[in-house]
């Protein structure tokens, strides 16, 4: 047998002898392999913009930022400063094991500075910060982060407020053409009825001065047929950076929306206010008289329907049973007398079975009617 031969059984016994030795080398070499490369650290850097911003900030969407979070309802910020130079972008330079510094090569930083929330503001003119302040964030757990700069100030301004007392006068009204006949204007009324605007001073004192009303309101239903709502808008004032400090809401009732009748309609002199000599003195010259009215809400349904069945007999009798065409005679001022004969405004008067479910503005003459009242002998 040749020596070659003879080898090769040596050589298979001596690599599987001893299994359980050879794995355990294996595997605290691969437990070497990993600690060594845990210890094996990394950097990097990035620009990131450095913005301000509310308690309320949202998560930020699509690119890098540090956001200092201010108290915006008593303060505004007004630029970043290394020394005396302005900045809008900080260095953020991150070093640790490389793996957790890849991690960050492959994320998005939205950091946030919110240290500043509970501060006394009564006279500061600005604030600073280090990476010692950044809010503590998992993804940069066991990294260390710093500011390049490593200081940055941020110069602020005091917010200040200016009250208005609400009313029509300080409002500009954009209707849309399906309520501007309906708006009744006269209703209108402001949730809270004081405006707060708040802005910095010189911002407050150019609104102030502006010509023109201060205030917009663009008018839209309120999802029912009797009243329409709008938030009030600042006239020119959110790109200077004044804002309400609560948005006030008008409110404003339509209106129904109404159709055109011509009816005939019996006439009612009401002479109570009279003396009692002069009642029943007085009649019109006919005992009844064809006007048009428009109706609204559930009066116009029924009269549509009945105007649609094509008998007109119906709704003749409709108007005889449940409408009045009234006329008032007050009493003369100074105790005066009347004059043998004289006109009245009249109104229409609904005094069907569901008075008191119809709206006032539902049921009313579409033209001014005068009655002539003659006094009888």
């Amino acid at each position: 047998m040749s020596p070659d031969k003879r080898r090769a059984p040596g050589v298979f016994a001596a690599i599987v002898a001893d299994p359980v030795r050879k794995l355990i080398a294996i595997g605290l070499g691969l437990l070497l392999w990993l600690f060594v490369n845990s210890r094996i650290t990394n950097h990097t850097q990035r620009q990131v913009p450095l913005v301000t911003a509310g308690p309320q900030v949202s998560a930020g969407v699509g690119s890098d930022r540090l956001v200092v979070v201010l108290p915006t309802d008593r303060v505004v910020g007004k630029r970043f400063l290394e020394g005396e130079k302005a900045i809008d972008r900080v260095g953020i330079r991150v070093s640790g094991p490389r793996h957790r510094v890849a991690e960050i090569e492959e994320s998005r930083l939205d950091l946030q500075i919110i240290k500043f929330l509970d501060l006394d503001w009564g006279s500061r003119t600005s604030v600073e910060f280090t990476a010692a302040d950044l809010r503590s964030e998992k993804l940069l757990q066991d990294l260390h982060v710093e500011l390049v700069p490593p200081r940055v100030r941020l110069e602020v301004e005091l917010i200040e407020e200016q009250p208005f007392q609400l009313s029509l006068d300080l409002v500009e009204l954009i209707e849309d053409e399906q309520f501007a006949r309906r708006v009744q204007v006269d209703t209108a009324e402001f949730a809270p009825g004081k405006a707060v605007v708040l802005g910095r001073a010189i911002d407050l004192d150019r609104f102030k001065k502006r010509a023109g009303k201060p205030f917009r309101a663009t008018v839209k239903s309120a999802g029912n047929e009797r009243q329409v709502t709008a938030s009030l808008e600042l006239v020119g004032g959110v790109d200077s950076g004044l804002r309400f400090q609560s948005v006030p809401i008008l409110t404003m009732q339509l209106r129904p929306l109404t159709e055109p009748f011509d009816m005939e309609l019996p006439i009612v002199v009401d002479d109570l206010a009279l003396p009692a000599e002069l009642r029943g003195k007085y009649e019109p010259e006919a005992k009844v008289r064809t006007v048009r009215i428009k109706v609204g809400g559930n009066l116009r349904s029924q009269l549509v329907n009945l105007r649609e069945g094509g008998d007109q007999r119906k709704l003749v009798e409709w108007a005889a049973a449940n409408l009045r065409l009234y006329v008032h005679i007050a009493r003369p001022d100074g105790g005066g007398g009347l004059p043998a004969e004289f006109a009245r405004e009249a109104r229409v008067l609904y005094v069907g079975r569901q008075h008191q479910l119809v709206d006032r503005n539902e049921c009313l003459l579409d033209e001014t009617v005068l009655v002539k009242l003659r006094r009888n002998s």
